[in-house]
């Protein structure tokens, strides 16, 4: 069902580095998450890595990104060279149903 048009929602992109997409769904699914994982490679970690697209109310963005941070153990640091081994969008929407 569609949310009311009064409702701000967010869709997040959250790109991860592969070893860690099976954690990120289970933490998602367990919190009570829908998401969609699509696996990847290249674009801006240069390596395989998964990317997950979530639906949510804007109040959820916060706790979405912290399970995400949490469950990504690469996410814990950098790499040598000082990039970030992931990284969120969060997008604004007009609508979302789910099917």
């Amino acid at each position: 069902m569609a949310a009311s048009p009064d409702e701000v929602q967010r869709l997040i992109f959250a790109v991860v580095h592969r070893d860690d997409a099976e954690s990120v769904t289970r933490i998602l699914v367990e919190s009570g998450y829908r998401a969609t994982r699509i696996d990847a490679q290249g674009g801006f970690l240069r390596r395989g890595n998964a990317v997950f697209m979530v639906g949510v109310a804007a109040e959820q963005v916060d706790d979405v990104i912290e399970k995400v941070r949490g469950a990504a153990r690469h996410a814990s640091g950098q790499s040598k060279s000082g990039s970030a081994y992931g990284i969120v969008f969060v997008v604004r929407v007009d609508a979302f149903a789910r099917l």
